[in-house]
């Protein structure tokens, strides 16, 4: 088994940013929240399981409250 086996399943910061769309700053304030975003250090760089960023973002997904009116545009 080689290292790109293992690795198969993780992305590091930069790429994760790149297919969220957001900045590595910000994926790196999403790892530093309580109950944040899932990671580990691997060679000394932060590397993200695309299974676990996904349950991650499916735990954060909200849905729309359907007792709150939307307003009304004047």
């Amino acid at each position: 088994m080689s290292n790109i086996d293992l690795l198969s399943d993780f992305v590091t910061r930069e790429e994760l940013s790149r297919i969220l769309s957001i900045s590595p700053r910000t994926i790196y304030r999403y790892s530093q929240m309580p109950n944040g975003l899932p990671y580990a250090m691997i060679g000394g760089r932060v590397h993200y399981r695309i299974s676990s960023v996904k349950k991650w973002l499916e735990s954060r997904e909200k849905q729309p409250n359907p007792t709150v009116r939307g307003r009304r545009s004047a």
